[in-house]
């Protein structure tokens, strides 16, 4: 039989700086090792104004990178984007030839992307995937970028469509997959959950931006975008809480847009002696994981409602790495509840400023006394069975077979 034709499309792609690029390379590699011919259309890396020049086509663990035109940018040339890419990327999948037999693209840009996408491959004949990292509009409608209840509405209506057509939809929880359903419950035959696996890394090794702590401070750390989802001002907020005596390092490291913001709350709030906020810059996945192995605590942070429609990466790489988690989301959630259930770290409520300072001054104690390691131990044996890349790609080959299996059966 021939092999399968599939195409994989996102704004972002290796090496650009995104999770999803450096995934969307691990997906793409196993499908094409496992028979698949597989090729990827995405654009020059151009991440947070990233500059580094791909040749438009090139081959990356044996399959094809096809890299077209796109509008990087902010306010207007980013409303160009979100049209242009998705126009351009339809283009491709009309012209290609031979015709795809699997399309999947993700969630960037919102809405339009998938839109376009699933009008081309229904044009082709092509099966669907739908890989939906975060939901949109509802997250737009979070952060105020869709509050206009007609763009809102529009919008909503469009990814409807957009689920409709494809042959499955992919989320990374059950929150989401109940968000899914929330729209449209005639999408849960298709609608399947598939978690991140630990954020893979294809650099050399870059050391830790920061040195290990002194052996009487407690380091918690947050790695990753510092944006408008992750209500970080809480955690700033209860380091001035922390008792007397305290030796707490609080770290972030990343970039975004409530940097500034949360560095200025940094700088203004009252700390005791042995307590201090540190920010680095963003670096590579590789120095991540560096200052990881010398943490005590992660931190994972997201505002009101954000974990009903997308679910934090970063939990699978602090878990990978064995690190203990301190989550702060709604408590009636997927990832609150596994953290509770399985001992993977403390779980507190969006906001909950008394119950942050509580969760820190509680690892504090624990590492000072009988130590973290029974639960960094925890966490470790977790990841292995929830978020190894090669049990999560087992999954991600899975799925391919059973919609290649269906087409042919069809």
């Amino acid at each position: 039989m021939p092999s399968p034709q599939v195409l994989a499309v996102h704004r972002y792609f290796w090496p650009d700086a995104p999770p999803y690029a450096a995934m969307l390379r691990s997906i793409a590699g196993r499908w094409g090792r496992d028979g698949a011919d597989v090729a990827v259309v995405t654009a020059q890396p151009s991440y947070r104004g990233g500059q580094h020049k791909r040749p438009a086509r090139e081959a990356i663990d044996g399959f094809q990178v096809r890299r077209v035109p796109a509008v990087a940018g902010k306010g207007a040339r980013a409303a160009v984007d979100l049209v242009a890419f998705p126009l351009t990327v339809a283009s491709a999948i009309l012209a290609r030839r031979p015709a795809p037999d699997v399309v999947m693209c993700s969630t960037v840009p919102q809405v339009t992307l998938g839109v376009a996408t699933a009008a081309a491959a229904r044009a082709r004949g092509a099966s669907f995937v739908y890989h939906c990292m975060d939901l949109h509009p509802e997250i737009g409608r979070l952060s105020g970028e869709f509050a206009n209840p007609t763009v809102y509405r529009a919008l909503a209506a469009l990814d409807r469509w957009t689920m409709r057509r494809a042959t499955r939809i992919v989320v990374l929880s059950q929150d989401m997959r109940d968000s899914v359903l929330a729209r449209d419950p005639r999408l849960a035959a298709k609608t399947v959950i598939l978690n991140n696996f630990s954020l893979p890394d294809f650099e050399a090794p870059v050391a830790s931006p920061l040195p290990p702590p002194d052996a009487d401070v407690l380091r918690v750390v947050f790695t990753g975008n510092i944006g408008r989802f992750q209500g970080l001002e809480s955690v700033v907020e209860a380091m001035a809480g922390l008792p007397s005596g305290s030796r707490v390092e609080l770290v972030f490291m990343g970039d975004g847009k409530a940097k500034e913001a949360l560095a200025a709350q940094a700088e203004a709030v009252p700390l005791s002696d042995g307590v201090r906020i540190v920010f680095v810059p963003q670096g590579p996945v590789s120095a991540a994981k560096a200052l990881m192995a010398t943490a005590h605590v992660g931190i994972v942070s997201l505002m009101p409602e954000v974990v009903r429609y997308a679910y934090p990466s970063k939990t699978a790489t602090y878990a990978q790495a064995g690190l203990p988690m301190l989550v702060i989301c709604e408590q009636d959630t997927e990832l609150a509840r596994t953290v509770r259930e399985e001992g993977l770290g403390w779980s507190v409520s969006a906001g909950d400023t008394p119950a942050v300072v509580a969760a820190i001054t509680d690892a504090q104690t624990r590492r000072d006394s009988a130590g973290l390691a029974p639960m960094a131990d925890r966490v470790q044996r977790y990841a292995e069975t929830h978020f190894a890349e090669e049990a999560v790609l087992d999954r991600w080959a899975g799925l391919l077979a059973e919609i290649v299996a269906e087409r042919r059966a069809g």
